[in-house]
């Protein structure tokens, strides 16, 4: 009896192995893994994200303008002028706003101070979204390189983005947690928090305590089924929890491609293929009169001729845009191994094959390229980067079909269906008006990057600098050695930590990262004198300087991370005497001082990740530099944008001879 008991399980293992692999083929709905804890397991025990002491934040806003001194408005009477400010500040208005700002955040204990302000802002800008806000990031190839068959990846993408889907609708998909030990993986303790009740952080609490902390995930609500929607003043996010449906654009054509069924069972990969195989088929030239350009457009322009397609006939079909689960963009380009066409691609083309409202869009080149798009209203980094590395990871390590799968056409027809627009003389008026704009607009844009391949991130780490420190620092050296002077320096910092927390600004001009650029620009490697070369006793000290600038750099960035950098804090600040009290902006924040701080000339992110090759986003000023930058396991490098007006070569340049000038110092 035992032995048949054995025989029995062995078979029943046998069956559901089986019945697994069918999954797909017969069309079950799959998920990426089943999570021992809930998605949102940690949500309603997250510490709030912290208002830093008012003395601490005006100390910290003088620190960082002092370092910018050198720079044509901030000189030392500005500063002395900008120190009175705040004394004043400090003496009348700062200590109430800051008690209204701290009351204010008391009376909703269930989000941050910064949270509604900060989406207000991203809904209130009339300004169009490429290049005004909207990243891209671009996905490694697949390492199978049959499997970047345009086709194939597409499907993949498409089947591991409605696992994704299911996953997180059904609450398994694991929480987003940074770990700094490993102990709180372990299965005790996961099993420990599990059953622990959702009060008084209990949950939360042994995490914390064992070097793991979970993040925020409510931006999550808005990643998939998602769009921004333009309205006269202020836009509105909106999401459609029950679309079956992604919208695919290929040449500004527009297609509804049915990917699940009335039940919600996922379509098999071979039927996906299909459908992107029929689009892909298509022989219709470029459409000019792509409604896509409307979203390239400023807002209430845009909003008006929302209004007027909705008027005129277009009610289903902007629905079916806006309820797609994503935009998924199947470009005849191919893309070069160039940054210039990476750019071009995936950070604005030509405006006909993109609808830059939808949370995200992802991307895919006639070689098999594939970046990924997204509007920057409705969230950051977080939420994007743990869809674009499980997308990654599932189409790579577990694809649903291959580049030798056969499609299955049998009910292609009924899954893929053309949206069409009714466009009278005033909408194509306003697409020609549109497209042209664009054009003229994306033609401004330049960009240049570098690679040096001397230093990686095992380099800098047996070095024990900060990879961060460094890249920032090599950044601040080459705009001094450029441009003779600092500038305003702007770098994303998650807050993710907190409840519904967004970003802190990382002030990465400091006194100290200074002071060092101006000791290696002065004996660069490649200088007349090359003190950094050829005197020791210069180079030496040259490294206690890079050493400290980076040690700044990491209390700074623990700081904002940790919610207690300035920036957030005065923006509050000047929200609340804006927006709440209504009693006009306070005299500190009219200060040239303060415009100056805030007129960004050195925009700044990065991200680490497994899965990207390399990210960009275009000035955030008309006079500065959007600088993306990696630290690699081959490599560092940067890839940046400005505009006609400013020399971004030169700059690139400048940057790269830092590089290799902190090199021969470390």
């Amino acid at each position: 009896m035992v032995i048949l008991r054995k025989q029995s399980a062995l078979l029943s293992k046998a069956r559901q192995m089986q019945n697994s692999s069918k999954r797909l083929s017969s069309g079950i709905a799959d998920v990426l893994h089943h999570s021992k804890l809930k998605t949102y397991h940690f949500q309603n025990c997250l510490p709030r994200l912290p208002i830093p002491k008012l003395e601490d934040t005006m100390h910290k806003y003088v620190t960082s303008l002092k370092a910018l001194e050198g720079h044509p408005n901030v000189t030392s009477r500005s500063i002395s002028d900008t120190e009175k400010a705040v004394r004043v500040f400090m003496q009348h208005d700062g200590p109430e706003l800051h008690k209204l700002l701290v009351a204010h955040d008391r009376q909703n204990p269930n989000t941050s101070y910064i949270a509604k302000p900060w989406f207000d802002m991203y809904l209130e800008s009339r300004l169009p979204l490429p290049l005004n806000y909207n990243p891209f990031l671009v996905y490694k190839r697949d390492p199978n390189e049959p499997m970047n068959d345009p086709a194939t990846r597409c499907t993949n993408i498409i089947v591991s983005a409605v696992r994704f889907q299911n996953t997180l609708n059904s609450e398994i998909l694991s929480p987003e947690v940074y770990y700094m030990k490993n102990t709180a993986k372990s299965a005790a303790m996961q099993t420990l928090v599990k059953y622990l009740p959702n009060t008084l952080k209990l949950r939360y609490i042994p995490m914390a305590l064992n070097g793991a902390f979970p993040l925020d995930m409510s931006q999550f609500e808005n990643l998939l089924n998602a769009t921004r929607i333009p309205c006269q003043d202020k836009d509105e996010l909106r999401t459609y929890p029950k679309s079956r449906h992604i919208v695919a654009v290929r040449n500004g054509h527009f297609y509804k491609v049915e990917v699940k069924d009335l039940s919600g069972r996922t379509h098999s990969p071979a039927q996906i293929k299909a459908s992107i195989h029929r689009i892909l088929q298509d022989k219709r030239p470029h459409n000019e009169d792509s409604v896509a350009y409307m979203t390239t457009t400023d807002r209430n322009t845009w909003a008006s001729i929302r209004d007027h397609l909705l008027d005129t006939g277009n009610m289903n079909s902007l629905a079916d845009v806006d309820s797609a689960i994503f935009c998924m963009v199947l470009d005849d380009t191919k893309v070069e191994d160039d940054t210039e066409s990476y750019n071009s691609t995936f950070l604005h083309g030509d405006g006909a094959s993109r609808w830059f409202d939808k949370s995200f869009s992802l991307i895919v080149s006639s070689n098999g390229e594939v970046g990924l798009n997204f509007e920057h209203a409705w969230g950051d980094g977080v939420a994007v980067m743990r869809f674009f590395n499980e997308i990654f990871d599932d189409t790579t390590l577990k694809p649903a079909l291959t580049n030798e799968t056969e499609s299955d056409n049998e009910l292609v027809e009924q899954h893929v269906k053309p949206i069409k627009f009714c466009l009278d003389d005033r909408s194509k008026q306003a697409i020609s008006e549109a497209r042209h704009r664009y054009k003229s607009d994306t033609g401004r844009l330049r960009v240049a990057s570098c690679e040096f391949l001397d230093m990686n991130k095992d380099y800098l780490k047996k070095k024990k600098v900060s990879p961060d420190g460094i890249m920032q620092l090599a950044i601040q050296v080459g705009h001094y050695k450029f441009f003779g002077h600092p500038a305003a320096t702007y770098e994303s910092c998650s807050t993710s930590a907190f409840k519904h927390g967004r970003t802190e600004t990382i002030r990465s001009c400091t006194l100290e990262a200074q002071k060092a650029a101006r000791a290696i620009a002065m004996g660069s490697v490649s200088s007349v004198n090359n003190k950094l070369a050829s005197d020791e006793s210069y180079r030496a000290n040259v490294e206690q300087l890079i050493r400290k600038s980076c040690n700044k750099h990491n209390e700074i960035t623990k700081d904002a991370a940790m919610g207690k950098g300035f920036d957030r804090h005065m923006f509050g600040m000047k929200n609340m005497a804006e927006r709440i009290l209504n009693s006009g902006t306070p005299a500190l924040f009219k200060d040239d001082s303060y415009i100056t701080m805030n007129h960004i000339i050195l925009s700044t992110s990065t991200l680490a990740s497994h899965a990207v090759s390399m990210g960009g986003f275009a000035p955030v000023v008309p006079d500065g530099f959007g600088v993306g930058y990696g630290v690699r396991d081959t490599m560092v490098g940067c890839n940046i944008t400005s505009y006609e007006t400013r020399d971004v070569q030169g700059l690139v340049d400048s940057i790269e001879s830092s590089l290799r000038d902190i090199y021969t110092v470390l």
